[in-house]
């Protein structure tokens, strides 16, 4: 079973699901169905989770114009806004 954005966040900072529960004022019943994906979180709990663990909330909500590939120390941010796949090479002024 793959393990969604707001379940690694909360293994990898060793969080309880009653903790984080109770940082965004809700059952620990109804943090689940936000942390397995099946409800989504509210502007406000997108906000309160991701000051919570440090990121921008928009990639809770999942409308971020980024991507993050990797979780962890060794983690990095794609921005795909402005992706380009092609070759650096200048052209040649001949």
């Amino acid at each position: 079973m793959t393990k969604t954005l707001l379940e690694n966040l909360r293994i990898e900072n060793e969080c309880e699901k009653d903790q984080i529960a109770a940082l965004i004022d809700v059952s620990i019943s109804e943090y689940e169905l936000i942390e397995s994906g099946v409800v989504k979180p509210s502007f406000d709990q997108a906000g309160k989770l991701g000051a919570y663990y440090g990121i921008d909330p928009k990639h809770i909500l999942g409308v971020s114009d980024s991507t993050n590939y990797n979780i962890g120390t060794y983690s990095r941010t794609i921005y795909t806004i402005s992706y380009y796949e092609g070759s650096e090479d200048k052209p040649n002024k001949d």
